[in-house]
């Protein structure tokens, strides 16, 4: 029960819901959805953060840590992350949105 309120009371925000279009038009949503739910499962598990995956454009690299950082997350200089104390449902919604676009773009 707590988790489904978790995902159901957080809310993208206009900026994140920009850059989702934008990943959407550099078809860049598949990479983005790996990496928000690796990290998602690990902060769901007390676990530390893992390195960043690669994009092959920093521009798309950019967007993405753009996008993350706005859900409360933080991602250092050796691509090793820190998460907010209430990151976790920023993040469950941003990874169900990226998500949702990565089924309906198929």
């Amino acid at each position: 029960f707590l988790l489904q309120t978790c995902f159901n009371s957080a809310e993208l925000t206009e900026d994140q819901l920009l850059l989702l279009l934008e990943s959407l038009e550099m078809k860049i949503v598949p990479q983005q959805l790996k990496l928000v739910r690796e990290h998602t499962s690990h902060l769901s598990q007390n676990e530390g953060g893992r390195d960043l995956l690669s994009f092959p454009q920093e521009k798309e690299q950019e967007l993405t840590i753009a996008m993350v950082e706005m859900s409360g997350v933080t991602v250092q200089k050796d691509g090793s992350v820190v998460w907010m104390k209430d990151a976790f449902p920023a993040l469950a919604a941003l990874c169900v949105s990226l998500y949702v676009l990565r089924v309906l773009n198929k």
